[in-house]
């Protein structure tokens, strides 16, 4: 099995989802889409069994960026359309998918949502849900300003308090998720440094349970993960 993981900026990672595709022996090829002097391997869509969209600073319904999102639309129009493969978005990946699906992407006219908040689990007997024991509501951490309509023929699956739409399936095979749930401990350190502006724009302030609350949420995390890869 061959996974193409697309990272829309250099200190996004797959995170927590690595160990789960690592056991389950995909081959993993990474694609950097903010580095200007590489492209798309062309045919993308038939040579990976599975592609993740990442998150990243970008703006999907930024006319100014339609240039930049031309191919990474086009490849997740072709891998939806294509019943054999599996696509997983976080945050502008989710995004990205959302808009290939021909739903509205915007600014959320709250402002950011930045920091642990609980989502819920709408549908618990959805197969995604399957490693989930039970669990009905956990952590999961936001940093996004941007939000997503569900998609016409997709499941809405996560739903926060800020901002309802958190996750998306359609077809079981296709799946959009909002909020980070594969964020390391390390890489939130990274994350309180290199989007502390946006940070501070959204008055978050980081208290002494926050790595209870993420360590709460990776083990949801790996879950869902395995989950959705298992299908």
């Amino acid at each position: 099995m061959r996974c193409l993981i697309v990272r829309f900026k250099d200190c996004e990672g797959p995170g927590t989802l690595l160990d789960s595709l690592q056991a389950r022996n995909y081959r993993i090829t990474y694609h950097n889409a903010y580095d200007e002097r590489v492209h798309i391997v062309p045919a993308a869509h038939q040579m990976f069994d599975l592609v993740v969209f990442l998150g990243g600073p970008q703006t999907v319904h930024d006319p100014n960026q339609h240039k930049f999102f031309k191919p990474w639309l086009e490849l997740a129009s072709h891998l939806v359309s294509m019943k054999d493969k599996k696509v997983i978005g976080i945050c502008l990946g989710s995004q990205i998918l959302a808009t290939a699906l021909g739903a509205k992407v915007y600014e959320g006219e709250k402002g950011p949502e930045v920091g642990f908040s609980d989502v819920k689990v709408v549908n618990p007997s959805n197969p995604a849900f399957s490693k989930l024991s039970g669990m009905t509501t956990f952590p999961a951490f936001h940093l996004h300003e941007d939000v997503f309509e569900i998609p016409k023929g997709a499941d809405h699956l996560l739903q926060g308090s800020f901002y309802s739409n958190q996750m998306f399936g359609y077809e079981n095979r296709v799946f959009g998720i909002q909020c980070h749930l594969e964020v390391t401990e390390n890489m939130l350190n990274v994350w309180k440094n290199i989007h502390s502006e946006f940070i501070k724009k959204a008055g978050w302030i980081p208290g002494p349970e926050t790595e209870d609350l993420r360590s709460q949420m990776e083990r949801a995390g790996r879950a869902l993960f395995e989950g959705i890869l298992d299908l």
